[in-house]
């Protein structure tokens, strides 16, 4: 394979196959359009030429599309240079198709003699270095071999018009032929050496995007990693310090410990937020957990410490119905959606307002719905909000800590179950968050 990439690069064995393959579908369009032209020239223009030689070529044509088809869908070669060997041989034979084409339907008269032109084109696409201009000579030598023997009269004689063409009318179509051919394959070979060149910073500078990304994930990994001990220690120092000490110390400093217990809670979730993040970028690391459920009941079992979050804040949280049917889904992934999008909905709501949890299932797909009367999302940042580390401004204005990964994770997992999440914002009304899911096969 390094042969071939430096010969071709940029191109795959794959890459080349599904080239072959849009030329194999041109080649089913040029069968059709030669059976329709035929009746069109026979019997609207009538032009006197080898219509039977012309039904022959059309149907070797056809037959030899039927071959590469079959090679190209059910014996696909696994070495690059078969491929190319495979593709060669495609062009050489339709330029001797075409060649045929031509002198049964006028040779030089007949204007479509420049459809070698389109396989000199196709040439210049797939292959590289000395090949295409091979073709393009090639082609040229059967246009003006055939066209000599025309000429020269050692053939069949098929004339379009009237007149037959002089020696001037033959060399002038000859030379514009060339000029034509050989200019083509020129633009055509120089545009590819251009497109390759190009193609190789892009590929380059998106290999180092990639690696920059993978060692940003593992730095996320190790210091969230890192600090998620330290921290849930901490957490439960101030929370066994607030259940022992509460009563036994002033109000202030009682405060000062709930804020503090509060903070350390919210430092929890971003750095947890970070960890999920970087695990759902790898699928090796994903944990896929199907099982059969009352959706709506399971929904609302998960949600039990947004409960207690929404209650402490002030805020109703209602969830419903109760019951729905029961399907198989990925608890995992689910949980993480439903929880992450109540969590966003009570964190940005005021004490007072309301969230709603709507799970629905119906015959095709299933999901919930999360609509809350919080502070809501201007419309030029709806687009925006499932970006990694994006906080609108009126977020920050009302939460300063916080990482911007939550939604961002939902919209990956959303992404990999297939389905698709929609919101509805107004700007001091609140938000609707609209998840709707395929049904796990």
């Amino acid at each position: 394979m390094e042969n071939s990439n430096s010969l071709f690069p940029f191109y795959t064995v794959k890459s080349l196959r599904h080239r072959i393959g849009w030329i194999i579908n041109l080649r089913w369009l040029a069968v059709f359009a030669i059976m329709t032209a035929i009746p069109i020239a026979r019997y609207l223009f009538r032009f006197e030429i080898d219509y039977e030689n012309i039904y022959f070529i059309s149907t070797l044509l056809l037959v030899l599309n039927i071959i590469y088809f079959f090679f190209y869908r059910y014996y696909p070669f696994t070495s690059f240079s078969q491929e190319v060997v495979f593709t060669e041989i495609q062009i050489l034979l339709d330029f001797v198709i075409i060649s045929f084409l031509i002198h049964f339907s006028g040779g030089i008269e007949n204007p479509f003699y420049f459809l070698y032109i389109v396989n000199i084109i196709l040439s210049g696409i797939l292959l590289k270095g000395i090949l295409p201009f091979i073709n393009t000579i090639f082609a040229s030598l059967l246009l003006t071999m055939w066209t000599i023997l025309e000429y020269l009269e050692k053939v069949d004689v098929y004339n379009l018009w009237e007149n037959e063409p002089d020696l001037s009318y033959v060399i002038v179509s000859l030379v514009a032929f060339y000029f034509l051919a050989f200019a083509s394959t020129l633009l055509i070979v120089d545009f590819m050496k251009r497109y390759r060149k190009l193609k190789s910073i892009i590929d380059d500078k998106s290999s180092q995007l990639e690696e920059t990304i993978n060692e940003r994930d593992k730095i996320f990994r190790f210091t969230a990693h890192e600090l998620k001990s330290p921290i849930t220690t901490l957490k439960s120092t101030l929370s066994v310090l607030n259940k022992v000490y509460s009563e036994k110390i002033d109000k202030e400093a009682r405060d000062l410990l709930d804020r503090a217990e509060n903070r350390v809670d919210q430092i929890l979730d971003m750095v947890k937020d970070m960890i999920e993040i970087t695990r759902y970028k790898r699928p090796e690391e994903e944990v896929v957990k199907l099982e059969e459920v009352d959706f709506c009941n399971w929904i609302n079992s998960i949600l039990e410490s947004q409960k207690i979050d929404a209650k402490n804040k002030g805020i109703e949280l209602k969830i419903g119905p109760i019951s729905c049917a029961r399907i198989v889904i990925d608890t995992n992934s689910l949980s993480k959606i439903a929880i992450n999008l109540v969590n966003n909905s009570i964190r940005y709501t005021n004490p007072g307002g309301k969230v709603t949890v709507t799970p629905f299932v119906n015959n095709k797909e299933y999901g919930v719905i999360v609509e809350d009367t919080g502070i809501g999302i201007p419309e030029n940042e709806i687009d925006k909000i499932f970006n990694e580390f994006y906080r609108g401004k009126n977020a920050k204005e009302m939460e300063r800590l916080g990482t911007g990964l939550g939604l961002s994770l939902v919209k990956q997992i959303v992404d990999r179950l297939g389905g698709n999440i929609r919101v509805e914002s107004k700007v001091g009304v609140g938000s609707k968050f609209i998840v709707t899911l395929p049904f796990a096969e």
